[in-house]
C-alpha cells in the first residue's frame, strides 16, 4: 500500500509525519502548481469549483507516480466538497486507474477508522509517539505562519528566507521537540530583525474558504504579495485552527468558532454550508480587532462564499471595514490578482491616513 492524498497548505508534512509513524509508505504528490491545475481541469465538470480540479490534478499525478491508495476528505452540509471522493473516484477510474479510496468525514471517529485501515501490521503500536509528531508539526507550522505574515511587511525576503528553512527543519524534525525548537528559532530570527520599532504596518484579515486560504499556487500567492506591499496578514483560519475546531472539537476552539458565528447571526443566522457563516462574522471581528480591511478568498462557484459575498458590502456599511472580495478559478492570473490588492492597499492606507485627520 503506498498512501497519497491532496495538498493543503502545510497538510503533507502534518500526514506524512503520522502515517509514516503508524508504518504507512507514503508519496505526496507534487506541489500544486500549473501541471496539477490543467490535469484536473482537462479531466473535471467544467463548473466544478477549483479545489475539485486541483485535488484530482493531485490525485492524478500521484498515482502516476506509483500511489495506490488515496486518502481524501469528505463533507457535509450544502458545500459541494461531500461529493468530491465520490465524482474523483469515478472520473479517476474511467481514466483507467486502479486504486482504493479511504474518506475521511470531519469527526474523530472517521479519521480514527481510516487510520486504522491504513496502519500497517503492528503499526498501531506507535500510534502515540506518531500522533504526538504530527500535532508538534501542525502547532510549529501554525506559529511560524502566524509569526511570518506579521513580520513579513519589515523585511520580506528575510522572513521569506527563514520561513522556508523552519518549515524544512520541521519536515525533517523526527521528534516533537525538534519541531518546537523550530518554530522558536524562526521566532528568534524574526525578533533580531531590523525595523522592529517603525510604524505600524497595515493589517488585513484574510477569509474565505479555506482550501483558497492555505493553498498558496491556489491564491496566487496574495499573502506573501500583501507583505511585500507592507501588509500584515491576520488569517482566521490555519490548517491547526480547523482541526482542533472540526475534527478534534477542541472545547476552547469551538467557543471562538461559535463566537465568530454569534457575530455573523445579524447578517446571516443559518448555515448556509462550508465557511459562509464564518466569513461573515469574521469580518466583524477583524473590525473588532483593529484590522483595516478584509481579504475574502474563494473559488468561482462556491455557493457558500457567493452567498457571504453578497452579504458581505452590508457588514462593510454597518462596521466601516472595507472588504475586498477575490474569487478564484483557472483562468484567475496573478497580473489581476496584483492589481486589484494594489488599489485595495492604496485605498486601506488613504482611509487610515483620513482617519489620523492626514
Amino acid at each position: 500500500m503506498i498512501v497519497t492524498f491532496p495538498h493543503l497548505g502545510p497538510l503533507h508534512i502534518v500526514l506524512k509525519a503520522l502515517l509514516t509513524g503508524l508504518g504507512a509508505q507514503v508519496l505526496p504528490p507534487p506541489p500544486t502548481g500549473r501541471a496539477a491545475l490543467e490535469l484536473g481541469a482537462r479531466y473535471s465538470p467544467e463548473t466544478a469549483c477549483l479545489p475539485f480540479k486541483t485535488t484530482l490534478g493531485n490525485f492524478i499525478q500521484a498515482l502516476e507516480a506509483g500511489a495506490d491508495t488515496i486518502l481524501t476528505c469528505g463533507g457535509e452540509g450544502p458545500c459541494r466538497l461531500g461529493y468530491y471522493a465520490a465524482v474523483q473516484r469515478e472520473l479517476l477510474r474511467d481514466l483507467g486507474y486502479s486504486f482504493d479510496m479511504v474518506v475521511v468525514e470531519p469527526n474523530i471517529a472517521s479519521v480514527w477508522q481510516a487510520l486504522r485501515r491504513l496502519t500497517a501490521t503492528g503499526g498501531w503500536r506507535r500510534a502515540p509517539g506518531a500522533f504526538r509528531l504530527a500535532g508538534a508539526k501542525l502547532a510549529a507550522l501554525d506559529a511560524i505562519e502566524r509569526a511570518a505574515c506579521l513580520a513579513r511587511p519589515r523585511a520580506a525576503d528575510c522572513v521569506d528566507a527563514a520561513r522556508q528553512q523552519a518549515v524544512a527543519a520541521i519536515d525533517a524534525a523526527t521528534g516533537p521537540a525538534a519541531a518546537a525548537e523550530a518554530a522558536a528559532a524562526f521566532r528568534r530570527r524574526l525578533a533580531a530583525l531590523p525595523g522592529q520599532d517603525g510604524p505600524e504596518p497595515l493589517a488585513v484579515g484574510l477569509a474565505g474558504e479555506i482550501y483558497v486560504m492555505l493553498e498558496n499556487y491556489v491564491n496566487n500567492d496574495l499573502v506573501r504579495l500583501l507583505g511585500r506591499m507592507g501588509v500584515a496578514v491576520r488569517p482566521t483560519m490555519l490548517l491547526g485552527d480547523y482541526v482542533r475546531t472540526h475534527i478534534l472539537r477542541d472545547s476552547a476552539a469551538c467557543r471562538r468558532d461559535r463566537a465568530v458565528q454569534a457575530l455573523a447571526a445579524p447578517y446571516l443566522g443559518h448555515y448556509v454550508g462550508g465557511h459562509g457563516v464564518k466569513s461573515i462574522g469574521q469580518a466583524v471581528a477583524m473590525e473588532r480587532s483593529g484590522c483595516d480591511g478584509l481579504v475574502h478568498v474563494f473559488p468561482f462557484t462556491c455557493m457558500p462564499e457567493v452567498i457571504a459575498k453578497n452579504i458581505l458590502p452590508g457588514v462593510s456599511d454597518r462596521t466601516g471595514i472595507p472588504v475586498l472580495s477575490l474569487a478564484f478559478d483557472e483562468q484567475t492570473g496573478a497580473a489581476g490578482t496584483m492589481t486589484r490588492l494594489e488599489a485595495f492597499v492604496d485605498l486601506l492606507a488613504y482611509r487610515r491616513k483620513k482617519l489620523a485627520g492626514g
